[in-house]
């Protein structure tokens, strides 16, 4: 016997510790009446096996754990095994040789073996080598390597009689390229057998980055994705791909390029994976390697033989590179880069039969409903006809699907043909409309660039191809970004909305219900978006279901009924879980509706925490109006909290700033707005209120505009000017964009009466905002009008059934963080009306018949809020900000 078989291998440099899988405990099969086994500790697992393709780091494994066991002192026996020990005679020779040898390194005294001829009974062999254990002083570790290399029945059984009848005190592990043909589901059910399997031995992100740290290789995130996408932490694949790194001019090109066919990897693949396999196994791979991943029946399509389905297993089984991804006669996946190899084979040797594959797998996955793999594999095929036709087909589920990126790209690499067909070219210009805006709620409206594809132009009134659905869709599209294209595309779409329940149809009625909802046709946008909904959970489409979803959410908010938009956006962002699409824009947009719901129901931490993860979520992305509205809500909070207003108030400027002159929604210009506004009284910047209130004038008369001038009037104590400012409001001549306006209106006019003497009407003011607060959740507002949590605490215990939410709203008032920094109040601008004059103190107090000492109060709180120093600066400021 030839003694390197008893080395063990000297131990690279590597930096990858996989032994702690040695002290995994196993836990037995349940028994057949359902009970649990009983975790073994790592000492009482007997048997282990390593079981993975070439090239995974089993010897590695070996080494590092033989090295281990010695330095604790024990005895570790090491055998390669090769063809020559499927001889009985040599096999176990090698055993006790091995053994042997550890135990004299152990120190203990040398037993010899008893001649025995081969043939003789088995059992005096293993009572031979149990006597030779006996001399052992310590545990022995006996490790095979290459078990594969036995296929002797003779020989497996006589192992088989040795794992199952152990010595005390032997620990065998063996390792192999596929599962030796053992009785090893006894040793299973009684958890005496630990496994250690290809995915216990993949290397992890980090791991890969050491490998190629540890070869003087450092890569940016992009690349390190390549190389852990290509090798799947498949260990011989990443040291190649470190070995081509190393030195090399152009990191960013050898990634890019490195693949199945590189030199290196394909001279591995050839030797220690497919030289060892056999014409049909060879040919089966050949086949399959078109499709990145694939089921037995496409194994069958593809190969034309009713028996790939158990080659396929086997393959699976022999750990021949190829990933089961489920159960027995699921999905399966062949190595990235073992594919690589073989496509590159086939395209060098036999292009035609590369085409034919691809052409097989496109039909046979359009047939199944996989329509982005369909596309795909038909562009490939170079057949523009099928291209053509299944392009067309199944781009309008992609498009549903939220798959416009993947259509864009794979029309892309169609040949000329391809791409000047006219449907395919409309479907590229939805994908492209699709990727110009962000799909976030809600949907922006800034103008279309550029590149993307001009509206279509109409001609006496109508769209010349408005009876097109996808011509229907490019207007929808477009007028989701110009409002004033809505009518004409509206027209247009309801004219071309397709019958039943395709794709189409789902398309249509969706961005229908959008584009209603951005103009503010809320009720026939809730019947297209309900219908949409609907259409998509009948089809099985997740992401269409939780898009409509998300739409319906902003419907709602744009209601101001913020208790349902919690429910609503909970639902969503449950459907989103449960779906896998938990990080998609729509999710995020979603959130921040929840988030500023929470805001108005007092729920501040709520608020911010949501606030903070849709931040997270778009991470810059997004589309305009979600993407402000989240720096906005962000900046209201951290005022709300206590921070600087001067500064919550830049921010929230600067969100305008970030609009770039692009028109925002309605209800976004209303809420920009009316929080800057706040915002700069708090801070004492009254030229920054008037330019928040100028925003709302180019939507017209609206109730918005007009509370927010009642607030001016209110503030200097112009209450005739208020009263007259805010009854278009009141008696609904100038109605408000938004709820939450109207309910800011009524709190105003409860001020208003109350200084008016009209303690009655002041309290039905109140008792008509609380229960627009309790019907709609919306109480924050209540905490935005100066002065309304004095009234809420004047009349305690005077709102019947609502007292339960003024005690809710009183509670959050006496514990706000942002009541330090109060706008000027009226009897301040009183006082500082007559500064000017040069009156004394006294004067002034005189005057309007108060006590000095009050004066000389509203004076100091003045100096404060204007930064002022002394009277002369105040006056200046003051009239710098207009309040003069």
């Amino acid at each position: 016997m030839r003694e390197s078989k008893l080395r063990r291998p000297r131990l690279s440099g590597s930096v990858i510790d996989r032994t702690w899988l040695f002290d995994r405990p196993v836990v037995p099969m349940p028994d057949p009446d359902g009970t649990p086994g009983t975790a073994s500790e790592p000492t009482d697992t007997v048997v282990t096996l390593v079981s993975a393709p070439p090239g995974a780091g089993k010897t590695t494994l070996l080494a590092r754990w033989a090295r281990h066991r010695t330095a604790l002192g024990e005895a570790v026996a090491w055998l390669t095994l090769d063809r020559e020990d499927n001889d009985r005679a040599l096999f176990w020779t090698g055993l006790f040789g091995a053994v042997q040898t550890a135990i004299a390194s152990s120190g203990a005294d040398p037993v010899v073996p008893s001649d025995q001829a081969p043939d003789e009974p088995r059992r005096p062999r293993l009572v031979e080598f149990d006597r030779l254990l006996a001399a052992a002083r310590t545990p022995v570790w006996l490790l095979l390597d290459d078990v594969q290399e036995l296929r002797s029945p003779e020989v497996l059984a006589d192992l088989e009689a040795l794992l199952g009848q152990l010595p005390d005190g032997l620990h065998p592990v063996l390792a192999s390229r596929r599962d030796p043909v053992l009785g090893l589901h006894r040793l299973r059910l009684s958890g005496r057998l630990r496994e250690i399997r290809v995915g216990d031995l993949a290397l992890d992100r980090e791991e890969v980055r050491r490998v190629l740290a540890h070869h003087g290789v450092v890569l940016g995130e992009t690349e390190l994705s390549t190389v852990v996408d290509r090798t799947e932490g498949w260990a011989a694949g990443v040291r190649m791909a470190a070995l081509a790194l190393a030195g090399a001019e152009d990191p960013h090109g050898v990634v890019r390029e490195f693949a199945g066919d590189d030199r290196a990897v394909a001279d591995y693949l050839a030797a220690e994976v497919l030289a060892r396999l056999g014409e049909r196994e060879h040919r089966l791979l050949r086949s399959c390697a078109v499709p990145e991943q694939l089921t037995p029946e496409l194994a069958v399509a593809l190969t034309e033989d009713p028996s790939a389905t158990d080659l396929l297993e086997d393959l699976y089984r022999d750990n021949v590179l190829v990933v089961r991804l489920g159960t027995p006669g699921g999905w399966y996946r062949i190595h990235p880069l073992l594919r690589g190899y073989l496509v590159a084979e086939m395209r060098r040797s036999d292009p035609g039969a590369l085409a034919a594959a691809h052409r097989r797998t496109a039909t046979w996955f359009a047939e199944h409903g996989e329509s982005a793999w369909a596309v795909d594999h038909a562009v490939r095929s170079g057949d523009d006809e099928l291209a053509v036709e299944l392009l067309t087909a199944t781009g309008p589920r992609l498009l549903a699907d939220g798959r416009a990126g993947a259509l864009h790209t794979v029309i892309g690499t169609g040949t000329e043909a391809v791409r000047a067909d006219s449907g395919v070219r409309r479907l590229d210009d939805l994908a492209r409309l699709e990727l110009g805006e962000s799909t976030g709620v809600p949907a922006p409206r800034r103008p279309v660039h550029d590149s993307l594809p001009a509206a279509p132009e109409p001609a006496d009134g109508t769209d010349p191809g408005a009876e097109e659905p996808l011509d229907a869709l490019v207007a929808l599209h477009h007028a989701r970004h110009d409002l004033a294209a809505s009518a004409a595309a509206l027209a247009a779409s309801a004219a071309a909305r397709p019958e039943g329940d395709g794709d189409l149809a789902l398309l249509v009625g969706l961005n229908r219900g959008i584009v209603l909802l951005m103009t503010g046709r809320l009720d026939e946008a809730e019947v297209e978006l309900a219908d949409a909904a609907a259409l998509a959970v009948r089809s099985g489409n997740a992401y269409a279901a939780l898009r409509a979803g998300a739409y319906r959410t902003a419907l709602v908010a744009a209601r101001g009924q913020f208790r349902q938009v919690w429910a609503l956006a909970q639902e969503t962002i449950t459907r989103g879980r449960e779906t896998g699409l938990l990080g998609t824009l729509e999710i995020a947009g979603t959130m921040l509706l929840a988030a500023h719901s929470a805001r108005q129901q007092l729920q501040a931490p709520v608020a911010r925490g949501l606030a903070q993860q849709a931040a997270a979520l778009m991470d810059g992305a997004g589309d305009l109006d979600t993407l402000l509205s989240s720096r906005a809500l962000l900046a209201l909070l951290d005022v709300e909290d206590g921070a600087d207003p001067l500064e919550g108030c830049r921010r929230l400027r600067a969100v305008w700033d970030a609009a770039g002159g692009q028109s925002l929604s309605a209800p976004l210009v209303v809420h920009l707005a009316v929080n800057e506004h706040r915002c700069a009284w708090l801070a004492g910047r009254l030229d920054w209120a008037r330019e928040a209130q100028a925003r709302l004038e180019p939507l017209g008369p609206v109730g918005e505009a007009a509370v927010l001038a009642t607030t001016e009037h209110l503030a200097r104590g112009r209450w005739e000017a208020a009263r007259h400012r805010l009854a278009p409001v009141l008696d609904g001549s100038t109605p408000c964009l938004m709820p939450l306006g109207l309910q800011q209106a009524r709190l105003l006019e409860a001020l208003l009466a109350e200084q008016a003497g009209q303690s009655a009407r002041s309290l039905d003011a109140l008792r008509t905002a609380l229960q627009m607060g309790a019907d709609s959740g919306a109480l924050r507002v209540f905490l935005d009008v100066p002065g309304v949590d004095r009234l809420l605490d004047d009349n305690a215990d005077r709102f019947g059934r609502l007292d339960g939410v003024a005690g809710q709203i009183r509670a959050a008032a006496r514990g706000r963080a942002d009541h330090a920094v109060v706008p000027i109040t009226p009897r301040e601008l009183t006082v500082l009306t007559d500064l000017p004059a040069q009156l004394t103190l006294e004067e002034i107090a005189a005057r309007h018949q108060v006590s000095v000492n009050t004066v000389k109060t509203h004076v100091r709180s003045i100096y404060q809020k204007l930064g002022a120093a002394n009277r002369r600066d105040a006056v200046a400021t003051a009239r710098r900000w207009g309040l003069l």
